[in-house]
């Protein structure tokens, strides 16, 4: 008897294993669809990192702001709310998810094509939480950013959007412009080269995931010297 009872608990050991495993196999992150253009004209610069909640269809329910410099968030949520998303998928279908979008609002640096780097930013390195959508899985880190560049006599603003794939080590597997605006494009993905990352989990496990950057342009501002 208490072998059988021995054997009937290593089988439910290997079962919950077994179940663990496909759920880390068959998950598949959240990610943005399609984008819309998010500029609007700003005079503080900084990033802005949200944590999105995406119901099983697609639809945007709420917003958490991870990192927002002085109260930033307003115009990032609402532009975010035109975007189209793809929910996470389990082995169940689509379920309810979390997805990391940033805001990079590039500092006007007085002419100057190369941007200042972000001064004392700490890593946004998010933890799970039990009102989560998904509480098993937990979004990538966002450990160290770069602004980019600005091209020398160009008076053109907008944004630039692309979304990067994060591998289970943290490195950044692919990159896709949901948004392009010609040179500033390259600019943008450069800028994205320096980014490092800290991978999602599930179920404590590092999986692949996907996160949206939006880096925003404006002409540096120039001070009048009155001639």
């Amino acid at each position: 008897m208490k072998i059988f009872r021995r054997a009937a608990s290593i089988l439910c050991v290997l079962a919950a294993l077994a179940s663990a495993a496909l759920a880390q196999t068959t998950f598949k992150a959240p990610e943005v669809k399609s984008a819309t253009d998010v500029y609007r004209a700003y005079q503080t610069d900084g990033i802005i990192v949200l944590d999105v909640s995406i119901d099983a269809d697609g639809a945007v329910s709420g917003t958490t702001i991870l990192r927002a410099p002085a109260a930033m968030d307003s115009a990032a949520d609402s532009s975010i709310r035109k975007w189209k998303f793809r929910p996470a998928v389990g082995a169940s279908g689509p379920l309810p998810s979390e997805m990391t979008v940033a805001f990079v609002y590039r500092p006007q640096n007085y002419g100057l094509a190369q941007a200042k780097q972000p001064k004392d930013f700490k890593p946004v390195l998010p933890e799970p939480r039990a009102d989560s959508a998904d509480p098993d899985y937990t979004l990538p880190g966002i450990v160290s950013v770069s602004y980019p560049k600005y091209l020398v006599n160009s008076v053109t603003a907008g944004s630039v959007i692309v979304q990067v794939t994060v591998g289970p080590a943290g490195n950044v597997e692919a990159t896709d412009v949901l948004r392009a605006m010609g040179p500033f494009t390259s600019l943008a993905i450069d800028a994205l080269g320096k980014w490092e990352f800290q991978a999602a989990t599930l179920r404590g496990k590092p999986v692949g995931s996907k996160l949206a950057v939006a880096f925003l342009f404006q002409p540096p501002y120039t001070p009048y010297n009155g001639n």
